[in-house]
């Protein structure tokens, strides 16, 4: 019964010394085995990159004035033409004088009369004709007559209304003969000297607008293919934030704005809320997280053939698909350096894996260095 029962494990120990043979035969399947992936690659560069925001403003004046009479009057003359530039000082209307004038005559009369007295007065001081008392009467008399008549040339003045600064008047609202009060309404002026945008930031960006920030207002004039577009600069921003909407108004001082714009125009503002100059940018298709943090995959060079090298990064400003890298040391990264653009998280990588790489078929192109 012994020799039946040994016959059958020899032949499964047989078995099984050919298989592991059979093995050791068969071509080894393990990661240095593996044939070169093909991947798309761009070359690293530096370029500025550029954090904008797009929201809507209105185009303003510099100063936009409404003109009212100071006094309540007979309009007697209008000296402007409407939509007329005119320099600061110019005369735009006049109200009837006749009753001031002829009590500006009245004190002038008095204010002389008080000088001959205060004169007469100081001679007769000086000989002790007269007390001390009744020359300071004659002199307090003087200066009251003398503040009566420039008060009443004041109001005489007053019926001339000038422009307080050169600009472009609007719609007359009185004629000639209209009685007006200080409450009516002459015209308006707008100075056009300086022109501003004024728009609402949203709370979130807000820390990063200040005067000084950049901005580009752009701006649609009827059927003209292209728009408008003047550059600025922020000079006000709003100490509160409008609860209703979350958001703070800003202005800002356009440059040289072209003659066709006009205060209340609609305006696009793009606004520069962070400026990195001359950094490392990739797309964000070429970041692999994992474990150990956000790397790069590079195309290094082993045995003259083109490997895999992972190289960690940290990431600094996003504008769309860009982003700033810089390398955590003791890694570097050089311009020129190939990295892999696309598809880092479906690709089976590994250091020193073997690779193909191709160009990318679209050409990465930062677009810092085309913001304004």
């Amino acid at each position: 019964m012994k020799p039946a029962r040994v016959v059958p494990f020899l032949i499964v120990l047989s078995f099984a010394l050919g298989a592991c043979r059979s093995g050791k035969d068969a071509a080894p399947s393990g990661p240095s085995a593996r044939s070169p992936q093909r991947v798309e690659f761009i070359e690293l560069a530096r370029d500025d990159l550029r954090e904008t925001l797009e929201v809507t403003g209105t185009l303003e004046a510099n100063d936009s004035i409404t003109l009212h009479p100071e006094l309540p009057g007979i309009v007697r003359e209008i000296a402007f033409v409407e939509g007329q530039f005119v320099e600061k000082g110019a005369l735009l209307a006049r109200l009837d004088d006749a009753e001031l004038r002829a009590q500006v005559a009245e004190a002038e009369a008095r204010a002389d009369l008080a000088r001959i007295n205060r004169e007469r007065a100081d001679a007769l001081s000086r000989d002790r004709t007269i007390s001390q008392a009744e020359t300071d009467q004659a002199r307090i008399d003087e200066r009251a007559a003398a503040a009566a008549l420039e008060l009443l040339r004041v109001r005489l003045a007053r019926t001339r209304l000038v422009a307080p600064a050169s600009g472009v008047l609007g719609a007359r609202r009185l004629a000639v003969g209209d009685y007006a009060t200080p409450a009516s309404v002459l015209t308006t002026l707008d100075d056009l000297s300086v022109l501003k945008v004024s728009f609402r930031v949203p709370e979130r960006s807000i820390p990063q607008v200040r005067p000084g920030t950049r901005i580009t207002a752009r701006v649609r004039l009827g059927n003209e293919p292209a728009p408008v577009e003047t550059e600025g600069e922020v000079f006000f921003v709003s100490a509160s934030i409008d609860p209703s909407i979350r958001a703070s108004e800003v202005k800002a001082i356009l440059r040289d704005p072209p003659e066709k714009l006009r205060p209340g125009m609609f305006a696009s503002v793009r606004i520069v809320l962070a400026t990195r100059e001359q950094v490392l940018v990739v797309p964000e298709a070429a970041l692999l997280a994992g474990v150990r943090g956000v790397q790069l995959i590079t195309v290094a060079e082993k045995d003259g053939k083109p490997v895999a090298r992972f190289v960690n990064v940290e990431t600094g400003l996003r504008v769309g698909p860009r982003v700033e890298v810089r390398p955590v040391p003791p890694a570097t990264l050089e311009v020129g350096q190939r990295i892999i653009s696309s598809g880092v998280g479906a690709l089976t990588l590994f250091p020193d894996a073997p690779l193909d790489p191709v160009p990318a078929f679209v050409e990465f192109r930062p677009i810092g260095s085309a913001a304004p």
